[in-house]
C-alpha cells in the first residue's frame, strides 16, 4: 500500500505556513515544537522532497513546498466538507452556523434575525459576524464563516449565490425641503444635494445605479461613514439621500421630520446569500435559505408592520 501523508501532517504544514514560525505553529496546534518538527520532517520523507528551508531561527518554504501547501489546503477543505456532509445528513441544521453580514444589512436585521433563528431552528447556534463585503468574501473563501449575506450586485463568481429578497430604495428628505418634492427624475435634483455614504460602502454604488442617478454634479462631495451621519445632514435640510426599505422598516426615520418616497419599481438592491461551492453543508444551507428568504422579504416589505 502506498505510504501517504496524514491529514494531521498536512494540518501542521498549513500551521507553519500561516505562522511562518515553528514555535507559534506548535502553540496554535496545542503540541510541542519537537512534535511538530518531527511531523514535518516525516512528511518531507514521505513526499521525498524538501518543503521548508531551515536556517537558525528563520524558515522559508521552497517552491514545491508552496505548491504542496496549496494542495494541502484543498485536501483539508475537502475533508472538512466530508465531515460536514455526514453531520448535515444525520442532524440537519444543528450546531454552530457562522453568518457574515455587511453593515448596511446587519444594522437593521441582526437582532430580529437572532430571534427568528431561535424560534425557527431550535438546535442551531447562530453566530453573526459584521464586516465589509470584501472582508466577508475573504473569510468565506478561507472557511472562517459558513455563509455571507451581502447586497448585490457584487463580484461573487467564486461562490454559490442565491438572491433572497429585493430591497427597494426610497428618496428621503426633510418634510420642509421643497426642492425634493415631486421629483421623479433624480438627475433634476439641485446641485450637490444628494448625500451618500463613503464609496467603500457598496450601498452607495447600488443606490446610484438603481436610482439611475448619473449626473455627478447632483452629488455632494461630503461622504458619510454611517447612515446616522448621513441622516443628520438631510435632517438639517442640506439635501436628500436614498435609503433601503429595510432601514426604514427598522425605524431609522422614527421621530424625525423626514419623508420617504419609494422610487421606481426597478430601483432596488438584491439581498443575497453565498456559500462555498465545495461545502458539504449544501442541504443545511438550502434549508436555512428557504426560511431566511421568508424573513428577509418581510424585513424589506413596503407593507411592513412592526
Amino acid at each position: 500500500m502506498t505510504n501517504l501523508p496524514s491529514i494531521k501532517q498536512l494540518q501542521y504544514l498549513l500551521a507553519v505556513h500561516q505562522h511562518q514560525h515553528f514555535g507559534r505553529a506548535a502553540s496554535a496546534c496545542f503540541i510541542g515544537q519537537s512534535t511538530l518538527s518531527s511531523a514535518i520532517q516525516n512528511l518531507e520523507e514521505t513526499l521525498g522532497c524538501q518543503l521548508i528551508e531551515r536556517e537558525n531561527r528563520s524558515l522559508m518554504f521552497t517552491s514545491i513546498g508552496e505548491e504542496v501547501v496549496e494542495r494541502s489546503r484543498k485536501i483539508i477543505n475537502d475533508t472538512i466538507s466530508l465531515k460536514e456532509l455526514t453531520k448535515s445528513f444525520l442532524t440537519p441544521l444543528s450546531g454552530k452556523l457562522t453568518v457574515g453580514v455587511i453593515p448596511t444589512i446587519a444594522s437593521f436585521i441582526a437582532a430580529p434575525l437572532y430571534h427568528f433563528c431561535k424560534e425557527t431552528f431550535c438546535d442551531l447556534e447562530l453566530v453573526l459576524i459584521e464586516d465589509t463585503s470584501d472582508k466577508l468574501l475573504d473569510k468565506l473563501e478561507h472557511g472562517h464563516i459558513d455563509l455571507a449575506l451581502l447586497a448585490l450586485p457584487y463580484e461573487t463568481d467564486k461562490f454559490h449565490t442565491q438572491v433572497l429578497a429585493k430591497d427597494q430604495f426610497s428618496l428621503v428628505h426633510h418634510k420642509d425641503y421643497s426642492a425634493a418634492k415631486g421629483v421623479v427624475d433624480f438627475n433634476l435634483l439641485p446641485e450637490a444635494s444628494v448625500f451618500l455614504l463613503e464609496r467603500e460602502h457598496c450601498m452607495t454604488g447600488h443606490a446610484l445605479s438603481a436610482c439611475h442617478l448619473n449626473r455627478a454634479s447632483c452629488i455632494n462631495p461630503f461622504e458619510a461613514a454611517s447612515l446616522h451621519t448621513l441622516l443628520s445632514m438631510v435632517e438639517h435640510q442640506l439635501g436628500v439621500t436614498f435609503l433601503p426599505q429595510m432601514a426604514i422598516n427598522a425605524g431609522i426615520l422614527d421621530n424625525k421630520n423626514m419623508v420617504a418616497t419609494p422610487s421606481q419599481s426597478d430601483a432596488y438592491r438584491d439581498i443575497g446569500i453565498l456559500w462555498r461551492k465545495t461545502t458539504g453543508r449544501i442541504r443545511d444551507f438550502k434549508l436555512f435559505s428557504q426560511q431566511l428568504e421568508i424573513f428577509l422579504k418581510r424585513q424589506c416589505s413596503l407593507d411592513f408592520s412592526k
